[in-house]
């Protein structure tokens, strides 16, 4: 009979690929180049299988891979091919036990080598957990005789019985437990709201962090922040798993950890944070259509009224519930309620794809405290980041913010905040708008980064002049404003709205489904005056020039006949693949869907005109690894500028879009001769005129 372990060490040259992170061809020519790579053990010659353990020492010995990486790698590569034998489940919960088992058992060896293997783990099991709370189910149940043998390896590469069982919960996703990972949350966000629950703090202030998640899944929030704690600091954690499934994991996962010594999982999240300090929980995701911004209050309304004194709560939520809201909904109630109970403390805006496996899913930080003493409790921090990457140094920032609002002792005019603005609870619930502080300075703006950026700015100027001193010189004007003080704002959906009555500034119009087979690329001046340029995503992320794309005038009516082409002045807008806007000057083009017409309207010149609009939109971006932009077109608030400042802004990025033009002009013609040039003197059929030789047959 086939040894299905032997069987599963085996390995084709893409799986070597894969190990070695390298391109397949790679591993041929090491096979060809190097007499000392491993020899085929197995296959035939078209399809060679080699021993792993073999190729990975060669790797190790070649400098080509970290052995303590590799060794990881190689663990989850044979579980992976052996653990496809078992549903997904099944596997996670048999490894995690024996791993468990064997953490229990003085990190004896599951698999000795002695007969009746099954038959003694199941009585070492009964001795270990003989009421069943752990693993003694999944012992009993256990069939594959070949995974004691994997969690031993497992444990050996990871060290200790700890770090095996992280992971197997950081690859479950690659043993085919996505259910398991389909919640899991980035580690920058969990670095955040570690950071925010300020569990070293409160042990520090109570002698011990009792921290508790009444959503905690497979346990990786909880451990998160209990990681962020000194080994000299006391903890107790309380977990509420409603899943058997997830509360019997949960429960392994923190008995081989050493910083949960005292613990306790529950299936009931009632009176389960009765005692906790520090409370950390990330809200169920419910997809769109089942999604309401009610709910999300909801519960955010339930688990502030189980704070106690002192109390500290960081909540991973849908970002539904901080947008804009119905005034008359009940959303908006609850809302107005939540911030008007003093129990908020911050509130931040995060960037999109936080989630992996739900990358259309934004989510906002919920901090809230229980201190009912602070003279404070009527302002919140609101902070948004969402136009940003989660590093390090935004991490700390935040959380110096927030940590240093409303301590006993704060004076909020001490320091100032990088991030975060304090916003009074009495402007916020007499708006329905998105809590978000997208155009109000931060504290520390106006006395140190403002002026920077007016000395960047002068500097830039310097810096144009000396590289064109024939020109005029470029003078922005810019200048720190006396007294700071942000425009009016209105949404795209606010500007765009009452077309009909003629009342609306914006006018927004859909682009035209045009057929791939109707667009043509060329440069024919003839066709060029029988057709329409198209534009699209392609030429407002700059991978095609305008203009270059064409559809014919005769086809376009005859196919589109109620399609609209844009004007002079119209800015052609799209948030998909990713946000980008292009003013298209000369007009009459064809909009190729998703992209959209965004028209500034008689009414709507008073605020706007097609350079500063387009400016003032390219202010949005998005996040890496997020797919949708940080707001919705029609949520985008845009400053409505006072006449002179339109004026002045509109000149100077008129005469900035000169100077783009001009050096963009300069750098093709750059490109483009260097090219002629080495081609001709690498063909011989160019030369210099100075060295030119006369040659006499």
């Amino acid at each position: 009979m086939t040894d299905p372990y032997r069987s599963a060490q085996l390995m084709s040259m893409t799986e070597i690929a894969e190990l070695a992170n390298v391109r397949r061809p790679v591993v041929s020519t090491w096979r060809r180049r190097h007499d000392t790579f491993p020899q085929p053990v197995a296959g035939d010659q078209a399809h060679p299988l080699f021993d792993a353990k073999e190729i990975a020492a060669w790797l190790i010995e070649t400098g080509r891979a970290d052995a303590r990486r590799i060794e990881g790698d190689l663990q989850t590569y044979t579980l992976a091919r052996l653990g496809a034998q078992m549903p997904p489940r099944t596997l996670i919960a048999a490894l995690t036990a024996l791993i468990c088992l064997r953490h229990l058992t003085d990190d004896e060896l599951l698999d000795d080598g002695t007969p009746a293997l099954i038959t003694r783990l199941r009585r070492r099991a009964q001795e270990a957990d003989p009421e069943d709370r752990l693993l003694l189910a999944e012992i009993t149940e256990l069939r594959a005789s070949w995974l004691p043998r994997i969690a031993d390896e497992l444990i050996e590469a990871a060290w200790n019985t700890q770090n095996a069982f992280e992971r197997v919960m950081e690859v479950r996703d690659r043993l085919g437990a996505t259910e398991l990972s389909v919640d899991r949350i980035d580690p920058a966000l969990s670095a955040l709201a570690a950071a925010l629950a300020d569990p070293a703090g409160q042990a520090d202030r109570d002698g011990i962090a009792r921290i508790a998640d009444p959503t905690a899944g497979p346990g990786d929030l909880l451990l998160a922040v209990a990681d962020s704690l000194r080994e000299d600091q006391d903890v107790r954690l309380t977990a509420c798993c409603p899943d058997p499934y997830l509360a019997r994991l949960t429960r392994r996962r923190l008995t081989v950890r050493s910083v949960a010594s005292d613990f306790e999982v529950r299936a009931d999240a009632s009176g389960s944070l009765e005692d906790a300090n520090v409370i950390v929980t990330q809200q169920p995701y419910r997809p769109s259509e089942d999604r309401t911004a009610e709910q999300t209050l909801g519960a955010l309304n339930d688990l502030s009224l189980q704070l106690t004194t002192g109390a500290t709560a960081v909540v991973v939520a849908s970002a539904d519930a901080i947008g804009r809201l119905d005034p008359t909904s009940e959303a908006a109630v609850l809302r107005k309620e939540l911030l008007m109970s003093g129990f908020i403390k911050a509130i931040v805006r995060l960037p999109g794809g936080l989630m992996p496996y739900r990358p259309g899913y934004e989510v906002a930080l919920w901090v809230m405290s229980a201190d009912y003493s602070s003279p404070l409790r009527g302002r919140i921090l609101l902070a948004d980041v969402s136009d940003r990457t989660l590093t390090r140094p935004v991490i700390d920032a935040l959380a110096t913010d927030v940590l240093t609002w409303r301590q006993e002792g704060f004076d909020p005019n001490a320091r100032s905040r990088v991030h975060a603005i304090a916003a009074p609870v009495a402007a916020l619930v007499n708006t329905p708008g998105p809590l978000s502080p997208r155009y109000l300075p931060t504290e520390r703006e106006p006395h140190q980064d403002i002026p920077e950026r007016v000395a960047r700015a002068m500097e830039l100027e310097r810096v144009l002049s000396d590289v064109r001193p024939e020109r005029p010189a470029l003078r922005s004007d810019l200048a720190v404003r006396v007294h700071p003080a942000p425009p009016r704002t209105a949404t795209i959906a606010e500007l765009t709205r009452g077309g009909r009555a003629r009342t609306n500034r914006l006018s927004l119009r859909n682009g035209t489904r045009i057929a791939a087979e109707l667009i043509r690329s060329s440069n024919d001046p003839n066709w060029k005056s029988l057709s329409y340029p198209v534009l699209g995503a392609p030429e407002l992320l700059e991978r095609s020039t305008p203009g270059n794309r064409r559809i014919d005038r005769i086809a376009f009516e005859t196919t589109y006949p109620k399609a609209q082409r844009s004007l002079p002045g119209d800015l052609i807008i799209t948030t998909v693949p990713q946000p980008a806007v292009l003013v298209d000057h000369d007009g009459y083009s064809a909009v190729e869907f998703p992209a959209r017409i965004l028209r500034i309207t008689e009414r709507g010149a008073e605020y706007f005109t097609p350079r500063v609009l387009g400016a003032l939109l390219t202010r949005t971006g998005r996040v890496d690894g997020a797919i949708r932009p940080v707001q919705r077109l029609d949520e985008l608030r845009l400053p409505l500028l006072p006449p002179g400042e339109l004026a002045h802004f509109d000149r100077l990025l008129a005469e900035l879009e000169k100077r783009r033009r001009q050096a963009t002009d300069e750098l093709n013609a750059i490109r483009e001769l260097l090219s002629i040039a080495a081609t001709g003197l690498s063909d011989g059929t160019l030369t210099f005129a100075g060295n030119r030789r006369t040659t006499t047959q």
